[in-house]
């Protein structure tokens, strides 16, 4: 162990090395062993991916110093610092860390001693903080017995299970980990009723094989022994080949339940959709309960995926099926939220609201939760931006000439108005009853479906230019998604012709559309790209490749909403590698804005307009051929438009959640307006210094947005394509137009003058590039690019800089000239 004084200058990679690992070690904790047991890197444990940015680029991931695990259970987390730091100075990361991962121990050291915070069950009180010397770290096993403890577990036989690892390219991710070992340790109380809410996207069916996989053999504390299994869902698409192929160690043992038939009872996993187990019905007195022939207590284990659409309801037929097979561990899964009071504003939104509240009775509390937002700043689920289309109908009604026939040829009748509130739609259909069942009937209104239709393929083409983005519309019901099929096939002739199923209807009474589902989840380019619907594809479809979700459907539930955009949320390595980092919802009838601003929404949606959009970068140099959208004027209609609307934002600003009505470059202006954080920000955009790819101004770039200051959507405005970050922050804050990079350019013109010819003809090259893409270009790799690579080698071009004092102090000396506002 170095003395003292040696210690002073140690680094915190040092500081690890020769203090913190040797102590750990001493007590007991074998990394290596960690590493090999549970397939963990338990030394900087990654638990994130980085929050994708709306740019297309990561954030830092998050990362423990060291995380340690017991029966593949984790325990604690330890944040590091340099040895000239107190003990205590990584803490707050420590129990910021521990509170994610669900663990109640944070330790903190500098190398000197540990100082360990242990947070109370609602990780919001703590017993308080302790400090221990270097040499009194907890053993595994004392860890561990705390750990119990702080669980209240008497016994452990059912933690002392191991995952299956098996997939080394895909590990499994914290929360799912996470979600696996809350169930165990319920059912390890004895708890037969255990719900986990997880955001759609999240692989809740991994987390459900993981569960079966540890569970299975083992016997419950009321003696019951897990061998018969049952994955229960409400439609074919939960369980299908993929669902079932992710169930390994069980693949030569499970039977999937067709045709009623509960004769085979020989095998250890069943799946099985809740028709196959109740036919006909009890009006019709033609009900049969098929799952009769098998007794009570057949199942040891059941899952019900997607339980909120009705599993726990008192009148469903799957609450009749759960309490039949109630000896059964019965765990529910759902991407549904627990239940918030709330006005329920249409029979639509009260039955669902209902089921989840019927959830959280039948099932109890969730034991862990998982949300759409902690999702998205994990970097697992897409970002998403909301684009408000709303059209004048879709504002202030529709008003029929006389004798006007709908879609259907019915003629159309205004309703007769008796409230106040319905009384500004007196004569007209009101938006709320447009394309939908109101009153004694549907009207499907031609000029508002087309306006969808032409809008959203503008959208695709013009504003994506991708018109090969697959896309979800949904619908109000099977006969309003064929009409807008049908009009998104008169605006889209050309790839129609090349292939008539680019356009498809999906819904559940279309057999023909529904051969076509595998075809659109394919993450491949191949038909159907735009799809209608109406609830098929809301929840459990696994729509990898979706990247625009239309919604001209009146939604008034809260977890409906929440299960439609979940289409659109898959992110992963190789959909980056498609060019899929986010997802739009082009909205027509204003129904993302009611959930904008529920506190109880957990989702951080962004409000734009397509002004401010900034497509991607195609993945291949061609541009896409231009396509025509066919725009239909319906002759002695009232005129569509589309109505005027605010920018606003939804995002994440000191911490909370904020709803931006403001312009965003008003917005953020007002951010810098303190004139000492003002030049902080300036002097880092100038200093940042990395002479590979200047990656620290990125990150720099990256810690702007979490201050408020939107620097990614303010580069994407029109006034501001051209400039570098610093001019956007000087315009901002100080008034008056930006400077373009080009007349930024012209700033160094002096410095430019005073180096020798060859010095300053790479220095001008390097310069030209800056005025092209922007400060990333301010680098030395740029020097192996044409036309200076053909004139000079790569050792040439050092020679020639050197001379001139070396390329990192003539770049000092460029970005002093260029940025010469800040000294």
């Amino acid at each position: 162990m170095p003395s003292h004084n040696q210690s002073q200058n140690l680094s915190e990679a040092d500081t690890r090395k020769q203090l913190i690992d040797p102590a750990l070690e001493k007590a007991g904790w074998d990394f290596r062993q960690i590493r090999l047991e549970y397939g963990i890197e338990a030394r900087d444990y990654e638990f994130s991916d980085g929050e994708m940015t709306k740019s297309g680029i990561r954030k830092a991931k998050k990362k423990a110093d060291y995380a340690l695990f017991y029966n593949s259970t984790c325990l604690a987390v330890i944040e590091a610092k340099a040895y000239n730091y107190n003990d205590s100075e990584g803490l707050e990361q420590a129990k910021d860390y521990a509170k994610a991962l669900q663990v109640p121990f944070a330790f903190a050291s500098s190398g000197k001693g540990f100082v360990k915070f242990s947070w109370n069950k609602d990780f919001i009180g703590s017993s308080g903080t302790e400090p221990l010397p270097i040499n009194a770290f907890p053993s595994p096993q004392e860890l561990y017995q705390a750990y119990k403890k702080w669980e209240s577990l008497e016994s452990d036989y059912l933690l002392t299970t191991k995952f299956d690892n098996s997939d080394i390219k895909h590990p499994l991710r914290y929360y799912q980990r996470i979600a696996v070992t809350k169930t165990l340790i319920a059912a390890q109380k004895g708890q037969m009723r255990i719900l986990l809410v997880l955001a759609t996207g999240t692989g809740k069916t991994l987390i459900a094989y993981q569960i079966a996989h540890r569970l299975f053999n083992q016997t419950l504390p009321n003696g019951k022994k897990i061998q018969k299994i049952l994955y229960l869902a409400d439609r074919n698409e939960l369980i299908n080949a993929d669902t079932q192929g992710k169930f390994k160690s069980f693949r030569n043992d499970m039977y999937k339940i067709r045709n009623h038939n509960f004769s085979q009872e020989h095998y250890k996993l069943y799946f099985g959709i809740y028709q196959q187990f109740i036919s006909g019905s009890e009006k019709n007195k033609d009900k049969v309960e098929h799952y009769k022939n098998l007794k009570p207590d057949f199942f040891d284990l059941i899952f019900i995926d997607e339980c909120h659409r009705g599993s726990a309801r008192a009148d469903s037929t799957w609450r009749e099926i759960l309490e039949y097979f109630s000896p059964a561990l019965q765990i529910g899964m759902t991407a549904t939220p627990k239940f918030h009071k709330e006005q329920r504003k249409s029979q639509e939104a009260g039955e669902l609201e209902a089921r989840i509240k019927d959830n959280i009775d039948y099932f109890g509390e969730p034991v862990y939760q998982y949300s759409l937002k902690q999702g998205i700043e994990d970097g697992y689920l897409a970002p998403f931006s909301v684009i408000e289309m709303l059209s004048n109908y879709a504002k202030d009604g529709y008003e029929p000439q006389d004798g006007e026939k709908d879609l259907e040829g019915k003629e159309i009748k205004t309703p007769e108005r008796k409230t106040e509130e319905a009384k500004r739609f007196e004569g007209k259909i009101a938006p709320y009853e447009m394309n939908r069942y109101c009153g004694d009937t549907t009207y499907y209104i031609k000029r508002q479906i087309h306006y969808v239709a032409e809008q959203t393929s503008f959208f695709l083409n013009d504003t994506l230019k991708n018109p090969y983005a697959k896309t979800i519309i949904f619908c109000n019901d099977q006969t309003h998604a064929d009409f807008m099929k049908l009009a998104l096939i008169d605006c889209n002739p050309e790839p129609i012709n090349r292939n008539a199923n680019y356009i498809a209807r999906i819904t559940s009474n279309d057999e023909v559309g529904k051969r076509l589902l595998d075809s659109f989840k394919s993450v491949e380019n191949v038909c159907p790209i735009i799809v209608t619907t109406s609830d098929l594809l809301s929840t459990g479809v696994d729509t990898q490749m979706v990247q625009v979700i239309a919604i001209d459907k009146i939604v008034s539930s809260k977890s409906l909403f929440k299960q439609m955009i979940g289409r659109g949320t898959r992110l992963n390595k190789a959909l980056e590698a498609r060019g899929k980092t986010q997802f739009y919802i082009p909205d027509f009838n204003g129904t993302a804005r009611k959930f904008l601003t529920d506190p109880d929404f957990d989702g951080a949606i962004e409000f734009i307009g397509k002004d401010e959009i900034k497509p991607p970068k195609p993945r291949e140099k061609k541009p896409p051929k231009s396509r025509t959208i066919i725009k239909h004027t319906l002759e002695g209609e009232a005129e569509i438009h589309t109505h005027t609307h605010t920018v606003s934002l939804w995002r994440e600003v000191d911490g909370k959640m904020t709803l931006i009505t403001d312009k965003i470059e008003v917005f953020c202006g007002t951010r810098l307006k303190d004139k000492n954080k003002l030049n902080d920000y300036l002097l880092a955009l100038r200093d940042t210094e990395d002479l590979g790819e200047n990656k620290a101004r990125t990150e720099f770039l990256n810690q702007l947005e979490e201050n408020g200051i939107f620097i990614h959507e303010l580069k994407a405005l029109e006034q501001f394509q051209n400039c570098d970050e610093f001019d956007i922050l000087l315009s901002l804050a100080k008034g008056g137009p930006a400077l373009s990079r080009t007349q930024r350019a012209k700033k160094a013109n002096r410095f430019l003058a005073e180096l020798e010819p060859k010095a300053r003809e790479l220095m001008e090259f390097l310069l030209q590039q800056y005025e092209k893409n922007g400060f990333n270009e301010l680098k030395f790799s740029n020097f192996t690019n044409e036309p200076i690579a053909t004139k000079y080698t790569r050792a040439k071009v050092k020679s020639i800089l050197d001379s001139s004092g070396g390329f990192k102090t003539l770049l000092a000396a460029l970005k002093n000239e260029l940025y010469e506002e800040v000294g």
